[in-house]
């Protein structure tokens, strides 16, 4: 079940993070370079069996063109990436100048109740400013709060819509807060393995499944800023056009 549940994972990241247009990915590209024999631990028959499981449960579509099946991504199919899906669309959009702040006072005793609301804030793209103080640029106190309510942290935990005073370059208080330069050094080392692949011309499945696997860790770990809160230069998107280049060219 864990094998499935990890082979479903890829598929959904690469359709989500990769793909945005489903012309650009067929599930041939996809059976060579993520499960072509030679040491994988999935076989043919398992992306075959879980693209149909996924196909009926309305999760992908799958479209024939010029004699080619392409997969397409629903919203439904997102479950595994929902938050990263959304932040990622957040981020196309301009900063709106506001931040979202969330504060909590839950003592030692609900440790289980305040290590599950860090992991959630961080699956939405906040990060921790002070202590249990977390923030975010993004629009999403709606989505936070229900949760919030649905799971009784209230009176515990007390959220906020600000423009932060005394604060002159926000951009560079997102890059300290955010840990960017961590994260864009990671980027960097990526984008130096696809180059010296490129430079091969030849390179191996596996090379690429090993990319790919590394760039969904980067995926998972960038809060997806919106635009006048991130560099305009920032690696992520150039990243992904050379490993589609990649997939093209095995």
């Amino acid at each position: 079940m864990r094998v499935v549940r990890k082979l479903k994972k890829g598929l959904i990241f690469t359709l989500a993070f990769i793909a945005d247009i489903y012309q650009d990915f067929s599930i041939k590209n996809y059976y060579r370079v993520l499960y072509w024999p030679g040491g994988y631990p999935y076989k043919r028959e398992s992306l075959t069996g879980l693209v149909s499981r996924m196909t009926k449960l309305k999760e992908i579509e799958k479209i024939r063109k010029d004699g080619e099946v392409f997969l397409k991504l629903t919203s439904k199919g997102g479950a595994f990436f929902n938050e990263k899906i959304s932040l990622k669309k957040l981020s196309e959009k301009e900063w709106d100048g506001l931040w979202r702040v969330v504060i909590f006072d839950i003592k030692e005793i609900e440790k289980h109740l305040r290590d599950k609301l860090r992991r959630k804030l961080k699956s939405w793209g906040f990060a921790l400013w002070q202590e249990s103080v977390y923030i975010s640029p993004h629009p999403i106190l709606k989505e936070v709060d229900e949760f919030l309510k649905i799971k009784k942290f209230f009176p515990k935990v007390v959220t906020m819509e600000a423009r932060l005073v005394g604060i002159k370059n926000h951009d560079k208080f997102a890059w300290v807060v955010f840990k960017l330069s961590d994260l864009k050094d990671q980027y960097l080392s990526l984008k130096n393995k696809i180059k010296k692949l490129k430079e091969r011309k030849k390179y191996l499945e596996k090379e690429v499944k090993e990319i790919l696997e590394e760039f969904q860790e980067l995926i998972l770990k960038d809060p997806f800023l919106p635009r006048g809160l991130i560099e305009k230069d920032w690696p992520r998107e150039r990243i992904k056009k050379e490993l589609k280049d990649l997939l093209r060219n095995l």
